[in-house]
């Protein structure tokens, strides 16, 4: 993976060098040394592949109960309907 690489797939996992750097247990300057360099150590390249698969995970997760959770509120809403049927009142209240 090379240092552009690394940069791009940073973004994708909204985190900046900074975050990269903590988790490395790197100086800023140490990773902007690799811009320099053809690939980027493996740890880091293993690190953010490692993020990768966790941030997929997380988004897939959060997509899966947000599909539940629509369903609910759609069966909410078709329940309420027949609250609001106000023609139904009216011809009981004549009866």
């Amino acid at each position: 993976m090379t240092y552009k690489e690394f940069l791009e797939a940073l973004e994708e996992l909204q985190l900046d060098l900074d975050s990269a750097a903590e988790a490395l247990d790197l100086e800023i300057s140490d990773i902007e040394i690799w811009e320099d360099e053809e690939e980027i150590p493996k740890s880091a390249e293993n690190w953010v592949k490692k993020e990768k698969i966790e941030f997929a995970e997380l988004h897939n997760s959060n997509e899966d109960e947000d599909e539940g959770e629509d369903d609910t509120e759609k069966d909410d809403l078709d329940d309420n309907d027949d609250d609001l049927d106000f023609d139904d009142v009216e011809e009981k209240e004549e009866k």
